[in-house]
């Protein structure tokens, strides 16, 4: 691999894969993952060199493996060892955590553009109100009114989808 991805594999190997065992209760799965995450991230700079790449898409493409892996998990019971993790793995838990973090996102995604920003760049990226100001170009009251009315329109939303069985 080139010196290109060396200094993302230092800043965020840790990280990913602490979040990746969020998802899957299972170190080496999670290893795994992480490990898979970074070769795609190789792979996407490779085809698009010059397209900027943020820690949002190695986290994104991070969720997406471990949902998959979760995926092939409940489609292929007999791939079950003996072993503790995997019996962790298998649990109802995970898929109801799952199920309630792809209910978050559809509901994030249909909350308006500027309200997903906010919401992202605060409590995913954990940028601070006067940092998303910056980035919004607006006043620090401002940043805090936006992030407030998205909150509660995302609140809004959550609370109308009652038949959702994530919840």
């Amino acid at each position: 691999m080139s010196d290109w991805i060396a200094p993302w594999i230092e800043e965020f190997g840790d990280k990913i894969t602490q979040f990746l065992w969020t998802y899957t209760h299972d170190h080496e799965l999670a290893q795994d993952l992480a490990q898979e995450a970074f070769v795609r991230l190789y792979r996407f700079h490779e085809a698009h060199p010059r397209q900027k790449v943020h820690a949002g898409w190695l986290y994104t493409t991070a969720r997406r493996l471990a949902i998959d892996a979760a995926r092939h998990r409940q489609r292929h019971p007999e791939a079950l060892g003996d072993g503790p993790s995997d019996k962790i793995r298998g649990t109802a838990g995970f898929e109801q955590m799952v199920t309630t973090r792809l209910a978050v996102q559809r509901t994030l995604d249909s909350l308006p553009r500027r309200d997903r920003e906010c919401l992202w760049l605060f409590y995913y990226q954990g940028w601070t109100v006067p940092d998303i100001a910056q980035r919004l170009g607006c006043s620090e009251t401002a940043a805090r009114t936006r992030l407030y009315r998205a909150r509660h329109r995302f609140a809004q939303l959550w609370g109308d989808d009652d038949d959702d069985p994530a919840r």
